[in-house]
């Protein structure tokens, strides 16, 4: 039994097997052959991708003779002889005929084998080559592969998938019935597994470093979203004690449901108000079931698969009235594309190779660089605010020019449009610390402000939110980030402008106390959330609130905030909460 601990980033316990996508190879389909007579297709598909792939080995060793040296030289050799070895593309076809999958599926498997060979070979020079095997795979893969995506819809049974990362794009091919669990190499509590695995209500685990070389296919797992430990080959009373863990949190959570009808109030019966996050449409039903008054944040980029091309006009507003209908009378928050950084797409040439993507060409930035991709989105939502009370939400604002030329377009397209603003407010992300200290001019342009906190910390502190080896820095209650909200919420509460949270931190109790305290605010979390903030904030009344936000307000150093943090949960929150 070996332990491994990251970072617990969806709640729930899972038990099954382990399920390795490599990084490399992340994006392929996994097919059951049905019959037989698709076997002689998927074989030569093989052969096909090993003829294109000697032919791409040997163009590289005639056009780069000038530039490869003898070790280079020496690797591309190894690939023509390897591509051609018997342990190799006969050993994928093997696989397909016998096992009756598809030929990209039965390439991992057989990479899977020889890297347990390479294993055990003591001479470490000839064991490292296996990294020359790999890369050998990956091209054939790409070679097999019109288009990468990771579709796992195919499952057949249920699995725990342990990958290096998941991606927005990757997102479109899960299909949550057949995962039980997820466990990344990447990623911290902000990062979009961990926001993908919430939005899913699929157990999680981020952060564990070199999980993917550590673990087998078929190995049998637990995956403990709450106390961030993913344990292999469990002992009998190991999975006894997760079992009996697991049924404490179900029983939790199905005690929860009786407040699915009541509004969210404190003990002295102040309303508090919440709304949902939409990342994936399959979300509708939860939000129309927990009888949640209003939709905080669309995620659009999250909403639309933009790897072949960004949705039009008329693509966008059927979804947009789809998520209406579902949501009658409910105002719904759409944030414009937030694409780059961490969700980039290989349609904007840009993106691909910047430096610095988290400060680069992302967001509004990105829009009104490619004003008819941004002017498509923007007609699409006045459109929809004919149907539904709309609030219109721009990312990433750092200069005031950047929300009055946003606005100048809005205008624009509702005078070609000839739709009235009625139904439609304009807002914008708080989320950087220029935005965070020019508050109060943007709050002279917008109808409302929003608190993205996940880049919030990142850009105030300078951590990277999606780099593991840094994720203990970001710091949520940094005496920094307290004083920045602090300013937000009361800024907008004097100017009497509605203000929100909306970043994995809305969802925190403890952040939501200290924010009570300060002020007026809406919470937008993941639907899944809703239920458990109901509960603990029905602990707390307006008054301990206050006093929660003056002590936080007063202390002077991470160390005395955390403290203080901890202090509060062991006060506030049952172990199962925690």
């Amino acid at each position: 039994m070996n332990i491994y601990r990251g970072i617990g980033a969806s709640e729930g316990v899972a038990f099954g097997k382990a399920l390795k996508v490599n990084s490399a190879f992340m994006n392929y389909p996994r097919i059951h052959l049905e019959t037989d007579e698709l076997i002689p297709r998927e074989i030569e598909r093989v052969k096909t991708a090993q003829d294109k792939t000697e032919q791409q080995i040997a163009k590289i060793m005639e056009q780069s003779t000038d530039v490869l040296n003898e070790e280079m030289n020496a690797v591309f050799a190894g690939y023509q002889m390897f591509v051609r070895d018997k342990r190799f593309v006969p050993a994928i076809e093997k696989k397909i005929i016998k096992q009756k999958i598809n030929a990209e599926w039965a390439l991992i498997n057989v990479l899977g084998e020889l890297e347990d060979q390479f294993k055990y070979i003591p001479d470490p020079y000839i064991r490292s080559r296996f990294e020359d095997i790999r890369q050998l795979g990956k091209r054939l893969m790409n070679n097999l592969l019109a288009k990468s995506e990771m579709d796992l819809s195919y499952l057949k049974e249920p699995v725990i998938i342990v990958c290096e990362d998941i991606s927005p794009a990757d997102a479109f091919h899960l299909n949550s019935e057949n995962i039980l669990g997820i466990v990344t190499e990447l990623g911290g509590l902000t990062s979009h597994s961990s926001i993908l695995a919430r939005a899913m209500n699929i157990p999680a685990v981020v952060g564990v470093q070199k999980i993917t070389s550590r673990l087998l296919d078929e190995t049998s797992l637990i995956l403990d979203g709450l106390s961030g430990e993913v344990i292999e080959n469990p002992s009998d009373e190991v999975i006894q004690a997760k079992l009996n863990k697991k049924e404490q949190f179900n029983f939790f959570q199905n005690k929860l449901r009786e407040l699915t009808h009541k509004d969210c109030t404190l003990a002295d019966g102040k309303i508090v108000s919440l709304a949902a996050n939409l990342d994936f449409m399959e979300e509708l039903p939860l939000i129309e079931e927990l009888n949640i008054p209003m939709v905080g944040l669309i995620r659009t980029e999250f909403l639309f698969y933009h790897e072949d091309n960004i949705p039009d006009e008329e693509e966008q507003l059927k979804t947009f009235l789809k998520i209406a209908q579902q949501c009658p009378q409910k105002t719904l928050t759409i944030r414009t594309w937030d694409i780059g950084a961490d969700k980039t797409s290989k349609l904007f040439t840009e993106l691909l190779n910047e430096a610095n993507p988290a400060l680069g060409l992302r967001a509004i930035r990105l829009c009104l660089k490619y004003p008819d991709v941004f002017r498509s989105q923007i007609r699409a939502i006045i459109r929809a605010s004919e149907h539904n009370p709309i609030n219109l939400m721009i990312p990433m604002v750092t200069r005031l020019d950047e929300i009055i030329k946003t606005k100048s377009i809005i205008l624009e397209e509702q005078i070609n449009l000839e739709i009235s603003g009625e139904n439609l407010r304009i807002g914008c992300m708080v989320e950087t610390p220029s935005s965070a200290f020019i508050v109060d001019d943007m709050m002279d342009l917008v109808d409302f402000i929003s608190i993205g906190s996940n880049d919030l910390i990142q850009y105030a502190l300078a951590v990277d939110r999606m780099n593991e080896h840094v994720a203990d820095l970001f710091a949520p209650f940094h005496p920094a980030i307290l004083k920045m909200l602090e300013k937000i919420v009361s800024a907008a509460n004097r100017r009497k402008k509605d203000v929100s949270i909306c970043g994995e931190l809305a969802a925190d109790p403890i952040m939501q106390m200290f924010l009570i305290g300060i002020g007026e605010i809406t919470f937008s979390m993941s639907p899944n959330k809703i239920l458990k903030t109901k509960h603990i904030l029905s602990k707390v009344d307006s008054r301990t609130c206050k006093k929660i936000a003056f002590q936080f307000i007063s202390k002077h150093s991470l160390e005395e905030s955390n403290l203080y943090v901890e202090e509060l949960r062991n006060q506030y929150l049952d172990n199962i909460e925690l």
